[in-house]
């Protein structure tokens, strides 16, 4: 009898970004997920069904960061962020079509004061992603440190970390919308 490992399940992160995907993809796109442990850069692929066309996806996972007082006060109570500490190696020589930064966001609601964690998506095409490293990150020391700042309520995204720069077109639908685009 041979023992098996599960080495090709999601992670938290991966099943939730393909929830979300699976919500606002067209019904001729399928979310996949890779078995080759080879493709480490690859966590899921779009496959559009009837062209044949895929795109590869790395997934990146946040925890939710409550905002600090500053924060609050630079930013507005609206919103908060999440961290990203990645090796810039990993940006520069990746494969992947996209990267999908999962961001969970704190959120009260204005009527009861519940809070509960929203997920929220940006959606970046690699080429994209390697520019804005170069123009805008600094490697700490051979990572890239990314805070994302995301306002659901304004549908506005943003990194303030290094030099601050607008993602606010890559944020959830808009973001999607790239990846449908580029699946016809």
């Amino acid at each position: 009898m041979v023992a098996y490992k599960n080495f090709w399940s999601l992670n938290t992160d991966e099943a939730v970004v393909t929830g979300i995907l699976r919500e606002n993809s067209p019904k001729n796109v399928e979310v996949l997920m890779p078995i080759n442990a080879q493709m480490k850069d690859v966590d899921l692929v779009l496959m559009n069904v009837k062209n044949k066309k895929t795109l590869t996806i790395q997934v990146k996972g946040s925890r939710a960061y409550e905002p600090t007082k500053k924060e609050i006060k630079t930013y507005g109570q609206d919103g908060s962020g999440g961290w990203f500490f990645i090796n810039k190696e990993i940006i520069h020589r990746s494969t992947a079509d996209f990267f999908i930064f999962l961001v969970y966001v704190i959120i009260e609601n204005d009527k009861n004061g519940r809070r509960y964690i929203e997920p929220h998506a940006i959606t970046i095409p690699t080429a994209r992603l390697k520019r804005f490293c170069l123009e805008y990150k600094k490697p700490h020391p051979n990572n890239y440190s990314f805070y994302f700042r995301i306002h659901p309520k304004e549908k506005k995204a943003f990194d303030w970390r290094d030099k601050e720069y607008d993602v606010s077109e890559y944020l959830d639908k808009r973001g999607f919308e790239k990846l449908d685009k580029s699946l016809i």
